[in-house]
């Protein structure tokens, strides 16, 4: 297993593995980092979980200040 990768974005924003991020009201957990995309994941209401991929520029949109 790799070791979890940190990416420092240009606004010193630090991306980390295990944040979670909010998106149209639904709270996601970045579950992987790999080269410029990210795989997030959440579990759903019915008990299902849902992956999305996003960039690193899409995430950091994302991030809290």
């Amino acid at each position: 297993m790799k070791e979890a990768i940190n990416i420092r974005t240009k606004q010193d924003k630090l991306i980390r593995i295990g944040e979670r991020v909010c998106i149209d009201d639904q709270e996601w957990k970045i579950a992987e980092i790999k080269n410029d995309s990210i795989t997030l994941y959440r579990d759903g209401v019915d008990g299902k979980s849902n992956t999305t991929r996003q960039t690193v520029e899409q995430v950091k949109t994302l991030l809290h200040p």
